[in-house]
């Protein structure tokens, strides 16, 4: 399936914090079942030091296989500060507290 493709190849060339693939086929005037229309919202570090449109071209670039079997793409791409800043959500995993070894 197109969507598992996405999600698959964004997170073998991106260094993935948060990925979101949303099949929105069902919202246009396609046949039941279509992956044609796709909301891809991506947080990673890679996108620090990209322009927006550098980070879109990043993203067609490793989707360049799947590009060919869809219609329509909206790409959201953000760091993790970005993410943080919009959404509240931190993620950055936290210190180790030891585990069953810790004192």
């Amino acid at each position: 399936m197109i969507k598992e493709d996405i999600e698959n190849n964004l997170k073998d060339n991106l260094d993935v914090s948060f990925l979101e693939v949303i099949n929105e086929s069902n919202m246009h005037n396609v046949p039941d079942g279509a992956e044609s229309h796709f909301k891809i919202t991506v947080v990673s570090n890679v996108f620090d030091q990209l322009r927006p449109v550098q980070r879109h071209q990043k993203i067609y670039e490793i989707l360049k296989t799947e590009m060919k079997k869809i219609h329509a793409i909206a790409i959201h791409p953000y760091t993790n500060d970005e993410w943080k800043d919009i959404s509240g959500e931190d993620l950055t995993s936290p210190n180790c507290l030891g585990g069953e070894n810790a004192e």
